[in-house]
């Protein structure tokens, strides 16, 4: 069969590979606004130690596995037994839906590359409030609700295709050009965001801006809320749960050390949030101090941080706005490409070489395709409704479950403790027996916690997003299809891959 026994080059394309399909979006848009929202450095006490206590043992869980059986997720549990192999098919679906939105949020970033360098929303404090209404209106020309779905922008159409040439000409070559590319990919997205940190700590309220960012609330570690988006954003910001990590284990050598590896993928992507946050929160305060706002006016979650409030500051920097606005949006593009090739490759198409024994090249043709035009679905007028929708389903609820999942069955009916004894093989550190109750308990727990939490204690009580019943209800409707799906592929006879040999199913 074609496409087994891909090896990293060098261990330092492991380590930077594993370190861009963690760093993304979410490391500049999301975790900045969780510490802000949950205590400033209180937040980061329950991050850190979820990072130590989940994230860790989650990562060497998914990288320890796919190097022991040699396969992408789902062959590592038809590894452990043929009746699982359905639970390593569920993460390859949340792979598959967040990447065809993931990617379209890349078009969006090249079309403020141009937008940015000419300053397209305008100059001034009239181009700053201008900022919003430019994004909602003239880029995404946003609909009312997801039931106006609309036609597609065809700019972004374009922007999109451009993107997936590039993704498939890095994935079809497999794990050694995707390691060799990593290491520049990383590189330049770490420059660019040095250059904008010394621009924003150098700009007048800065420090305003950054006192916000930190500041202690230590009172918010005695509710649940902090915990939950601490839990959470480890889970996400990790790409754990999406079956590429699985994946990228599986190309290390055998003797490579998963322990050292993991350790500095999670320390190296958590590193990069915090800088990221310096970056974000000084220009929030100079936008502050410029327009004589406070700090809950500037639109610091999510998109409205990316696409309104730093579109918004380079509107109103003295010198060289444009630069800084190209930089910045090209930075983004740059630090989603690693996550996007991650999630098409390692989540996608390695699971689908191994169960039905295609080439490397058509299955990367397949997977671009495929993920493109389902995600014309979000270039459409009402595409943000759609995915945000998609997103609940498979970044929030399939993601954290399938981590349930796996940790119950490799914990309880692989071993945990052989899993430790696999990793301690070629680790310069030994991991110890408290692993083993993190792996079958802890992780499993916490993990539920955040579901039951964050999800289904909303989202059965009331409509997801405030959108009608019958859209919100469409989380229930993907999760069931995707479940579903995941036990067919189970059934079909296939190539499954155990212990690095093909073998009929």
């Amino acid at each position: 069969m074609k496409g087994l026994r891909e090896r990293w080059l060098r261990p330092r394309h492991f380590i930077f590979a594993a370190i861009g399909s963690a760093i993304g979006l979410g490391n500049v848009w999301r975790f900045p606004y969780l510490t802000y929202e949950y205590g400033g450095a209180a937040f980061l006490i329950a991050w850190m130690l979820g990072l130590i206590v989940l994230g860790v043992p989650w990562l060497m869980l998914e990288f320890g596995m796919g190097r022991r059986f040699q396969s992408g997720a789902p062959g590592v549990f038809a590894g452990i037994g043929r009746r699982w192999e359905w639970v390593g098919w569920w993460p390859v679906f949340a792979s598959f839906l967040i990447t065809t939105y993931y990617v379209v949020i890349m078009a969006w970033c090249l079309h403020y590359v141009i937008g940015g360098a000419t300053l397209a929303w305008g100059v001034g404090e009239a181009g700053a409030k201008a900022t919003g209404d430019y994004f909602f209106g003239e880029v995404l020309r946003l609909s009312p609700g997801p039931g106006v779905l609309g036609a597609p922008v065809w700019s972004i159409v374009g922007f999109l295709a451009l993107t997936w040439i590039v993704v498939y000409l890095i994935m079809y070559r497999g794990a050694p050009v995707i390691g060799r590319v990593s290491q520049y990919v990383m590189l330049i997205a770490w420059a660019f965001l040095i250059i904008i940190f010394v621009r924003g700590i150098t700009l007048v309220g800065a420090v305003d801006g950054l006192n916000f960012y930190l500041a202690p609330d230590f009172g918010v570690l005695l509710g649940g809320g902090v915990w939950f988006a601490a839990l959470s954003q480890i889970a996400f910001t990790l790409s754990l749960g999406m079956a590429g990590m699985f994946a990228y284990g599986s190309f290390v050598a055998r003797r490579g050390d998963i322990a050292n590896s993991a350790t500095i993928t999670s320390f190296a992507n958590c590193g990069t949030s915090f800088f990221a946050g310096f970056a974000v929160f000084s220009t929030a305060g100079f936008l502050m101090h410029a327009m004589g706002v406070g700090i809950e006016e500037v639109a610091l979650k999510g998109l409205g941080l990316a696409f309104v409030a730093y579109p918004s500051m380079v509107s109103m920097l003295p010198v060289g706005g444009g630069f800084f606005g190209a930089i910045f949006f090209l930075m983004f593009w740059i630090l989603a490409l690693s996550s996007a090739y991650f999630l098409a490759y390692g989540g996608i198409a390695i699971p689908l070489m191994h169960k039905f024994g295609w080439s490397r090249v058509k299955t990367s043709i397949i997977v671009c395709a495929v993920c493109f035009l389902v995600g014309i679905l979000y270039t459409t007028e009402g595409g943000l409704h759609w995915l945000k929708i998609v997103d609940r389903t498979a970044a929030f609820y399939i993601l954290l479950l399938s981590g349930v999942l796996s940790a119950i069955v490799v914990g309880w009916v692989y071993g945990a403790d052989k899993l430790r004894g696999h990793i301690n093989e070629t680790s310069d550190f030994k991991v110890g027996g408290w692993f083993d109750w993190i792996i079958k308990i802890v992780l499993p727990v916490g993990l539920l916690f955040v579901v039951i939490y964050g999800g289904f204690a909303k989202d059965l009580v009331e409509p997801y997003g405030g959108y009608p019943l019958w859209a919100a209800s469409m989380i229930w409707v993907l999760l069931i299809v995707t479940l579903g799906l995941s036990f067919l592929l189970q059934r079909h006879k296939g190539a499954t891959i155990v212990g690095g040999k093909g073998r009929r199913g």
